[in-house]
């Protein structure tokens, strides 16, 4: 089934080309939204302005120095990292750290996650956003010296098999192809120049190379830390 867009109940031509890919986007509210492969489930977006109202908010009631993210890329104090987030996917880290006031370039490769990513920043119109780019591109393209922090958050399998993934994770993995060169691009990011490299992992999973990083562990996500 090939891909089809709605908008104001009429097919349009696609912008972008994927074969053999499965899906389709409907356009709400000013942008183009990832119908479920569940019917009784909600469509994906990114409500880019309202995600980070609501971090903002969080932070104005607790310390961002206290959140287990900041402290991993390098937030201390006033000093506030510049991050290539090297795997956008839905954002939800860049504008984490975009909310956290940091500087934050975000690359996503595959053109279906891109093509979410420029439709929601189309229609969006938050300030902060002055200190975000992002590029439909493979991130490791852009690693340079030019960046504190590379932030790496590869797609992975559920350690835990008995809990069912989350419904973005579920359905990027049955229109995408993965990660599998996640050991190389960590390889890559290392010898790029940046001070720190970070890796996001379920708690429970094996490093992603032999060289043993500085982990530090939530309840159920751990970030492996490289440094320069």
């Amino acid at each position: 089934m090939p891909l089809i867009f709605l908008k104001d109940g009429e097919k349009i031509v696609p912008e972008f080309d994927i074969s053999d890919t499965e899906a389709t986007f409907e356009w709400i509210n000013g942008q183009y939204w990832l119908h479920s492969d569940d019917p009784k489930e909600k469509p994906i977006g990114i409500e880019i302005d309202k995600i980070l109202d609501r971090h903002l908010e969080f932070f104005r009631k607790s310390s961002i120095h206290k959140e287990l993210f900041a402290r991993a890329i390098g937030i201390k104090g006033a000093v506030r990292p510049k991050v290539l987030d090297l795997t956008g996917g839905l954002l939800g880290d860049s504008l984490l750290f975009l909310a956290a006031g940091c500087e934050v370039h975000t690359c996503e490769r595959n053109p279906l996650v891109a093509f979410l990513i420029q439709s929601a920043i189309k229609n969006a119109h938050h300030p902060l956003l002055q200190k975000f780019r992002f590029s439909p591109v493979d991130g490791e393209s852009l690693l340079s010296p030019e960046f504190d922090v590379a932030y790496f958050d590869p797609m992975f399998e559920d350690v835990n098999h008995k809990a069912s993934p989350k419904k973005q994770m579920r359905i990027f993995r049955a229109l995408l192809d993965g990660d599998k060169d996640a050991e190389s691009v960590l390889e890559k990011a290392l010898t790029c120049g940046v001070k720190r490299v970070v890796v996001k992992r379920p708690r429970l999973s094996k490093e992603l190379l032999q060289k043993k990083p500085l982990r530090m562990e939530g309840k159920s996500t751990r970030y492996d830390i490289y440094f320069s």
